[in-house]
């Protein structure tokens, strides 16, 4: 049950959250908030105290207590935050409080101690992070609960930044009815580029808009699906130059996902801004790569015009998916243990996990939840069962600042409509000096490289 400090600590950040109380403004005296809420005037006091020490509220001597301007960049011990407003937090808070009552799940806190990342975020920022391999062991000795094959890619020097909570191959979604309506035909298992292509100059001849047809995004979560097809990658295991955003596959992939958006006749500015995943749920979209995240929003939207399919083959390339992965992960600056041991197996109870499960958002990394949720009767469902074994969250980018060079470095070769050999040739030679300057060895690299090989030696989905 949640107690009074708690309970009073919270109604204060909620009305910091909800915005009824903002930076810069006085809060009401402690005696007027004690019987608001019904709580004695010493809780009060020292719930204001601690507040005041956490950065979020300031005591002007003979004015009053005030609202820090900055209050939401604290990263407070009981916070947990989510990297986006999802469509089951509501259910997901209630579990929350009855279990763990001290934990706060908050929305307007971009960090917390706690929190819930993604595949690219941990990759690019795993020293700010907890090594939760030492929990996961005393937790759950017994790692056969759990689905293997997606922890591969978070091991670093044998450390564990984040568990996987829940995680899905990326496919391609597709809206029959749209295909009907302009004479498509639909997409089948080994279908190619080619085909993919061709789907869109048929609606494109009817004068089709490109942001209905497939959500082109300049995100590399959707380009480097493209990539992966093609065969090529960001970071290789090669002894002499790992660097591989000029390989010939790379680049391959990258003009690929060029000529498509030549093909859909999209701006960058308005490709990066459009709601793809809104116009899919309201009937509006051809195509739209995506993992079974979105079926959680299909599920809340009652949306049922969908179907899936494997990703287009690229000649020459591979059959191999991005990985989505939702991540538990805990900051360094923790300073309570226990709370630490309880939030992971809390994130990885039978209890939560089936609750993910059944809404629909990713495969949950516990098996039998993931079995619970996934329909055997539906294609479409099973299809993401299929294609777990293709999947790579393989990014291999070792920094926030390297994070940023590619990403903006390929963003600026579709803004600008760049040569890509010249612009990733430039890029290429920018990061090999990163890693010079930053004096990161090329040896560093290969031996992570080897290490999420050896993984996938030994990982069984």
């Amino acid at each position: 049950m949640e107690d009074i400090i708690t309970k009073t600590r919270n109604y204060i950040l909620d009305l910091l959250e909800s915005g009824k109380l903002k930076g810069g403004d006085k809060l009401p005296g402690a005696r007027v908030i004690a019987a608001s809420i019904n709580v004695s005037f010493v809780k009060i006091i020292q719930v204001l105290n601690n507040l005041v020490k956490d950065g979020i509220l300031e005591t002007i001597p003979r004015q009053g207590t005030f609202v820090q301007r900055n209050w939401e960049d604290r990263v407070l011990q009981t916070n947990f935050t989510l990297f986006n407003n999802l469509p089951w937090m509501a259910g997901f808070e209630k579990l929350l409080a009855s279990r763990i009552p001290q934990l706060r799940l908050c929305r307007k806190f971009p960090q917390s101690v706690f929190e819930l990342r993604t595949t690219l975020h941990i990759q690019n920022n795993r020293n700010d992070y907890l090594d939760l391999q030492p929990i996961f062991d005393r937790i759950y000795p017994d790692k056969s609960l759990f689905f293997s094959h997606p922890f591969r890619n978070f091991y670093v020097d044998r450390k564990l930044a984040g568990i996987p909570f829940i995680f899905s191959p990326r496919v391609m979604f597709y809206n029959p009815d749209v295909l009907k309506k302009y004479g498509c035909p639909e997409p089948h298992q080994g279908w190619t580029w080619e085909e993919f292509i061709q789907n869109i100059r048929q609606m494109r001849t009817q004068n089709v808009p490109g942001t209905e047809i497939f959500n082109w995004e300049p995100e590399i979560f959707k380009w480097i699906n493209i990539v992966f097809r093609a065969g090529g990658c960001l970071i290789s295991s090669s002894p002499s130059d790992p660097v591989a955003i000029d390989h010939p596959r790379t680049r391959y992939g990258l003009q690929l996902y060029t000529e498509l958006m030549h093909e859909l006749n999209v701006s960058y500015d308005d490709a990066a801004s459009y709601d793809y995943a809104g116009q899919f749920v309201a009937g509006k979209l051809a195509f739209m790569i995506s993992a079974r995240e979105s079926f959680a929003d299909f599920r809340h939207a009652g949306f049922n015009s969908w179907e899936t399919v494997p990703l287009p083959s690229v000649k020459g390339g591979s059959d191999i998916t991005a990985q989505a992965t939702d991540l538990i992960c805990i900051r360094k600056s923790c300073t309570d243990p226990a709370l630490a041991e309880d939030f992971v197996r809390f994130m990885l109870s039978e209890e939560v996990q089936d609750f993910i499960g059944m809404e629909k958002y990713g495969i949950p990394i516990r098996k039998s939840s993931a079995f619970k949720s996934i329909d055997p009767e539906s294609p479409r469902d099973m299809l993401f069962l299929s294609e777990t074994n293709k999947i790579s969250a393989q990014y291999n980018i070792s920094s926030p600042e390297m994070s940023s060079m590619i990403e903006e470095g390929i963003r600026r070769i579709w803004r600008h409509d760049l040569d890509l050999v010249q612009a990733t040739g430039a890029l290429a030679q920018a990061i090999r000096l990163f890693l010079q300057i930053k004096q990161i060895p090329m040896n560093n690299i290969l031996s992570r490289n080897k290490e999420i090989r050896k993984n996938e030696e030994v990982c069984v989905v």
